[in-house]
């Protein structure tokens, strides 16, 4: 392609996010000043922190109640700040107040669908911008680092063709200076001018690219020789893409893998070259959830995507809002952000990713003390903003993340086994709650495999439920003092020959040997699995029947 092709290109508009319905996860709600509004990038709003202004940008309003008076101060706000529009999710509310304080304001309203996750709606967003080469980068095109170009060089060498790799707004970071390998005009004045030429054609192959999971190839096409490309992501966001020209045989599969493995290798260092530290912090929130649910990249991988040194200690620590049924479960996500914004004050290193009922912070370079510490000031942030039944759990020291799995596990069985405790809980370590985590463990073998139980203390249990004796909490509190009766006649607050009687109906009703150690064990643990954490299987009163 000759090198007079125009550089300039046409601006990006709203028109983008309302046409583009393949990408884009958004629909229109009011556009006041029409879709010819010049858009680039997006910025997502935590509620309690102050809304920066930028010029052009695709506000997302994450946690704003559209049906809250109080959102069309968000929207005046945005439209101070020259954002190009917001983006919001119904939640059952009729948006027509919304909307019409969105024309008052003069700024725009796309809705995105409730059930999507809000980094989706921002990636989808990303791409469809993207797709147009307006990824949000202002100037000239940073130059990619080294490691970049060796790895520009080394997929060239491996396919046999020229590799680039762009970002968003289609600037060529990296290339491959490989000789002997194919290469076209076309690349060849991409390379020069430090971006790809604007040609319409190539606005659709991007947009294929970046909604694609894996290569896309495109048959030759005028000057331009074949070409396999593959996007690159940061989790769901989009940072660039990553173009190899084939060689004269094409590509199989081996190859399109090595092109997918390239992408992944190049997208911490696109976003050290972009400065883009938002993207970063997503790829390694959506890293770690991944490894958390073991999947993702390999455990090598994963742990450079984390910042974890070879051999050097790590923790995980976990966060937990008390959510009884019923509670709202946006506590889980107000918990993420004040942790977010936590770690980015006292811990820069750390990850934050949170999951369905807790929110994990991965720390590097940390072992179990300076985790605890960690936690302690974490914890009071947690319960200032979301109350003080927030719990939280401490690991032990780690070198490997390959033991993910274990690694959960661990701070998992604390947080459960703190459920039932009060309020104002310390930060909890396996040593705090060790027997509490082995008695759950038990009880979820006895939970599965029913026959593991005595038949003797399901009977017990029945009989209490249908008949409204107390035999169950008789047995835990003679059992819990190892036989004593005065001390467990005391506990119940009943008469020591009131205890002795009720013992012998057990054993005449159910014929349970509490004489027998082994079965006095297994009773027991059975017994406590049918408790809460204040050892009585009712929190109720029962009436004294016998």
């Amino acid at each position: 392609m000759p090198a007079t092709l125009p550089e300039n290109r046409d601006p990006v508009t709203l028109e983008v996010l309302a046409r583009d319905t393949d990408v884009s996860p958004v629909r229109v709600l009011v556009t006041p000043k029409g879709l010819d509004v010049r858009v680039g990038g997006t910025v997502i709003h935590d509620p309690a922190e102050p809304l920066p202004p930028v010029p052009g940008a695709v506000l997302l309003l994450v946690g704003v109640d559209i049906g809250d008076l109080r959102a069309h101060e968000v929207l005046r706000r945005a439209a101070a700040g020259e954002f190009a529009a917001v983006v919001v999710k119904r939640r059952g509310h009729d948006p027509e107040s919304f909307a019409e304080a969105a024309r008052a304001s003069g700024i725009a309203v796309f809705t995105a669908d409730d059930a999507m996750p809000w980094r989706d709606v921002d990636a989808g967003v990303s791409c469809a911008l993207a797709a147009h080469g307006s990824g949000g980068t202002t100037g000239a095109a940073p130059a990619g680092g080294e490691e970049l170009f060796v790895l520009a060089d080394a997929l060239a060498a491996a396919l046999g063709g020229s590799v680039a790799i762009e970002d968003l707004d289609q600037n060529v970071v990296a290339h491959s200076t490989v000789a002997g390998v194919r290469i076209d005009s076309v690349r060849t004045w991409g390379i020069l001018h430090r971006r790809v030429p604007d040609v319409p054609e190539q606005r659709r192959q991007y947009r294929q690219v970046l909604a694609a999971d894996g290569a896309v190839r495109f048959p030759a096409m005028g000057e331009e020789l074949p070409r396999a490309a593959v996007a690159i992501r940061a989790g769901a966001l989009p940072l660039g893409t990553l173009w190899a020209i084939e060689p004269e045989e094409g590509i199989d599969a081996d190859d399109e893998r090595r092109l997918l493995d390239a992408a992944r290798f190049a997208a911490p260092h696109l976003l050290r070259a972009l400065n883009l530290p938002e993207a970063e912090r997503r790829m390694r929130r959506d890293t770690l959830r991944a490894v958390l649910h073991r999947s993702g990249p390999p455990a090598d991988e994963a742990a450079d995507l984390l910042g974890l040194r070879p051999g050097t200690e790590f923790c995980l620590t976990a966060f937990a809002p008390a959510l009884p049924a019923g509670a709202d479960p946006a506590l889980l996500t107000q918990a993420e952000w004040v942790l977010m914004r936590h770690c980015a004050a006292h811990r820069a290193t750390a990850t934050v990713a949170a999951a369905a009922h807790a929110v994990y912070v991965l720390l590097p370079a940390t072992g179990q003390a300076a985790g605890r510490r960690f936690a302690d000031g974490a914890l009071a942030a947690v319960r200032r903003s979301v109350g003080d039944g927030a719990r939280a759990a401490v690991s032990g020291p780690y070198t490997d993340l390959g033991r993910s799995a274990a690694l959960r596990r661990e701070v998992d069985g604390i947080l459960r086994a703190t459920t039932h405790q009060g309020p104002g809980r310390p930060v909890a370590t396996t040593s705090d709650v060790r027997h509490r985590i082995l008695l759950d463990r038990l009880g979820d073998e006895l939970e599965r495999d029913a026959w593991l139980r005595l038949p003797e203390v399901d009977a017990l249990l029945a009989h209490d439920r249908d008949q409204g004796t107390d035999y169950a909490n008789t047995a835990i509190a003679w059992l819990d003092a190892t036989g004593d009766i005065a001390s467990a006649a005391a506990r119940l607050k009943l008469h020591p020959n009131t205890l002795r009687h009720r013992l012998r109906r057990i054993r005449e009703l159910f014929h349970l040997e509490l004489d027998d150690p082994d079965v006095r064990l297994a009773a027991w643990l059975e017994l406590r699995r049918a408790a809460p954490a204040d050892g009585s299987v009712r929190r109720a009163a029962e009436p004294d029947r016998g």
